[in-house]
């Protein structure tokens, strides 16, 4: 009986893999398909947006538009690429490499190790999901060294995939695009929703009820994958890695760390002092960015690892400005209107939260930006809530949980991770879609029964 379940789990994951290898050729590069998404749109505003004159002129109007949200987004994008630079920085300093090899010495038995992983994917996950992919494949690929070094065998692929899970919590975390970005005050759609604080979405019940049943239930799942399934010893090194900085004498003073715990404990003074609680964007980033300066002994090891890290956000810096524009078009062509009407049209205030749900899991597969899926489905969720009386907050996190729950079919973020564990993104899938199939029932009951 055993045996037989074990092997309907991983049947999907299979076919899945055989998919996805077909998948991949038909779904462009992300930034093809942000300009595709552009174009898409221009079309439907000049044809059925309600601010737009009729002939030739119009078209003028609609490219007006598209530069209205441009400009309205560029702070946002800038604070998201702030919050992945930061995240992966803090992830290669000195201290998490340490960390992570203390850690991956408790892992050397392959089903505590995959399960130690997977903890550790959806707590790093949950904290910043840019810390979490890059801390993610470096302990993958300790904990496989150690592996090597015992004999031990181990499945290298189901490690990453545990690694990867962390896509899977990032969006209701301290990370996460649309709940951090309606808790600051001047969002972009303030005037509809008013300041979100983090205590209605993040720390609501309904997302720590959901992520204590993903920390329970997840690495259970990959407790069982790894025991059923144990792969086999890995060589002593099972993929090239370059370390994070060269390692260089003492040359520089260590102004950063001071400068970075007098930053820290400024910031916290002048919270409790105004007694300001509010948590968005630019407070997470001014945290991060303390701990990266703390994190580093001087500024030729920051200076190193940033220019590393800073390849890793060439992707919103060039997609941002075109999701922006999007959602300017959206806004001020009238076509947000005739969307939102449809959409309030079939839904009712139960059933409005599983529907975007469903609907945020679709748009990531083809804008897997969370902050870019932010720009363009937002608004449109947030104005179905109004007229449909649904809760502004449980509504931004039902987009949160759809984005971050695709994830698992979306091999885009899994980049990084696969690139410093030496994996290829078919060798993970057929592991990440039994657990997308638990988030799917654990996001659903959430927003049905909160």
């Amino acid at each position: 009986m055993q045996k037989k379940l074990f092997l309907y789990v991983r049947f999907p994951g299979h076919r899945l893999c055989f998919f996805m290898k077909k998948f991949r050729f038909i779904i462009p590069d992300p930034l093809f398909l942000a300009l595709g998404l552009t174009g898409i749109t221009l079309i439907l505003a000049y044809f059925f947006g309600t601010q737009v004159r009729s002939g030739l002129p119009g078209i003028a109007d609609v490219l007006v538009y598209w530069t209205e949200g441009f400009w309205e987004l560029l702070a946002f994008s800038m604070q998201m690429v702030l919050i992945l630079l930061l995240g992966y920085m803090l992830a290669l300093s000195p201290l998490l490499d340490r960390l992570s090899s203390r850690l991956s010495t408790l892992s050397r038995r392959p089903v505590r190790g995959t399960v130690i992983l997977t903890l550790i994917a959806i707590v790093f996950g949950w904290l910043n999901w840019g810390l979490a992919l890059v801390f993610g494949a470096i302990l993958v690929k300790k904990i496989a060294e150690q592996a090597a070094r015992s004999k031990c065998a181990i499945n290298y692929p189901l490690l990453g995939a545990s690694a990867y899970i962390c896509m899977m919590v990032w969006h209701g975390g301290l990370s996460g695009s649309a709940p951090l970005s309606v808790a600051d005050a001047g969002h972009f759609l303030i005037s509809k929703t008013g300041i979100i604080p983090l205590r209605e979405t993040i720390f609501s019940p309904m997302n720590m009820a959901v992520t204590a049943a993903l920390l329970v239930f997840i690495p259970l799942a990959s407790g069982i994958f790894a025991r059923k399934n144990g792969g086999a010893v890995p060589v002593a090194r099972p993929a090239p890695y370059t370390e994070p900085f060269e390692k260089t004498p003492y040359r520089h003073s260590r102004i950063l760390p001071v400068f970075g715990i007098l930053l820290l404990a400024g910031f916290f003074i002048y919270t409790f002092t105004r007694n300001d609680s509010t948590l968005g964007l630019n407070q997470v980033n001014i945290i991060l960015f303390s701990l990266v300066l703390m994190a580093f002994p001087n500024s030729d090891a920051l200076g190193k690892t940033a220019a590393k890290a800073v390849q890793s956000t060439t992707g919103i810096i060039i997609q941002f400005p075109l999701y922006a524009g999007i959602m300017g078009i959206m806004k001020y062509s009238g076509l947000l209107v005739v969307i939102t009407n449809w959409f309030v049209s079939v839904s009712t205030p139960q059933s409005l939260p599983l529907f975007s749900f469903l609907s945020a899991a679709l748009v990531n597969l083809f804008v897997p930006s969370g902050g870019g899926q932010w720009a363009v489905q937002g608004p449109v969720l947030m104005e179905a809530a109004g007229l449909v009386g649904v809760n502004y907050a449980k509504e931004v996190m039902a987009l949160a949980y759809g984005d971050q729950l695709s994830n698992m079919l979306q091999p885009f973020w899994a980049l990084p991770l696969l690139g410093i564990a030496g994996l290829k993104a078919g060798q993970i899938l057929k592991y990440s879609l039994p657990f997308m199939i638990i988030g799917t029932v654990i996001f659903a009951l959430a927003l049905l029964l909160f």
